[in-house]
């Protein structure tokens, strides 16, 4: 089960630098997922900038695009505001049947919901704010918040994994409770990219001690030995909300998962979190938050041969 760990042969000390926070310190940071299209050639970036708590949390959030998965032009931004938002959370910008897919996670402002919209577009610097729709609203679930897409294109259809509240609540043992898992992701299922008439829990957290044990994020798959390999983010305790760990994850089919006991990469200043894994016929590019020494969090991507 350790193959995986060997075989990527990712060495984030070998990274270069995509986007830094819009300031130093901890609690800034910027951070996103990358979609490649092979028909265009091109990479897309969706990323967020992220502020203390007490300055605004994440306000601004962005479309940035590359031919080269390195070197990155933004071609469209929006606020905050523009979403009627607390805060801009994780979204994938994806080419889907001729169009620009744009799915956005924010927290409704004035609650403490978090729900995915779609933005879509012919061409992504026309993208809209205002013509966005909501696609998960988690009410409709039975759901506290729905957050963090990622997706992915399989034979057609849209799968999008996105993190939801865990299924299992504290675990009573006479007189003691132990602390609850954090989150889980779900699986929604499209054929028009629109329409999300189900969720199906996918990958959930043990619920125990271990550095994984509380947190199941799934942020992205890549093809692996005839099934794939996702990275998920995991964590141990509250204190890891904003510092998780980064693990793998073998499935064989994108339904079911079995995570690797070992924690897969991190940060000599703190963690490494959201890897984003893009394949092209070249390369293999891994895009991710890294904690540097003062704290914040900047964007990096290695790129590696096949």
């Amino acid at each position: 089960m350790d193959e995986p760990l060997a075989k990527l042969n990712f060495d984030p000390s070998r990274s270069t630098v995509v986007r830094r926070p819009p300031g130093r310190g901890y609690g800034n940071w910027v951070g996103g997922k990358v979609a490649y299209d092979e028909d265009s050639g091109l990479f897309t970036l969706f990323y967020r900038e992220r502020r203390p708590l007490e300055k605004g949390r994440a306000g601004t959030c962005g479309v940035s695009v590359s031919s080269d998965g390195l070197d990155f032009v933004d071609v469209w931004s929006a606020t905050k505001d523009d979403f009627h938002a607390n805060s801009i959370e994780e979204g994938h910008c994806v080419r889907y049947r001729d169009r620009w897919m744009t799915y956005v996670s924010y927290e409704i402002k004035g609650t403490s919901t978090w729900r995915i919209d779609l933005i879509e577009a012919d061409d992504i610097s026309a993208m809209d704010s205002q013509s966005r729709r909501t696609v998960l609203s988690p009410g409709e679930f039975g759901l506290d918040w729905i957050k963090d897409p990622y997706v992915h294109i399989m034979k057609g259809d849209v799968w999008l994994y996105a993190a939801v509240p865990p299924r299992i609540g504290p675990k009573v043992e006479g007189d003691v409770v132990h602390a609850a898992a954090l989150d889980a992701t779900v699986l929604a299922r499209s054929t028009d990219g629109r329409y999300f008439p189900t969720i199906e829990y996918v990958f959930e957290a043990p619920g125990d001690d271990t550095w994984h044990g509380r947190r199941a994020r799934i942020n992205s798959m890549i093809p692996w030995e005839g099934g794939f390999l996702g990275m998920f983010d995991g964590g141990r305790t509250f204190y890891d909300n904003y510092e998780e760990h980064a693990g793998l994850a073998i499935s064989p089919d994108g339904l079911t998962f079995e995570r690797l006991p070992e924690s897969w990469i991190t940060s000599p200043h703190g963690s490494i979190r959201y890897v984003c894994a893009v394949d092209t016929p070249e390369a293999r590019f891994f895009y991710f938050e890294y904690t540097v020494e003062d704290g914040s969090h900047e964007m990096r991507v290695q790129r590696l041969e096949k």
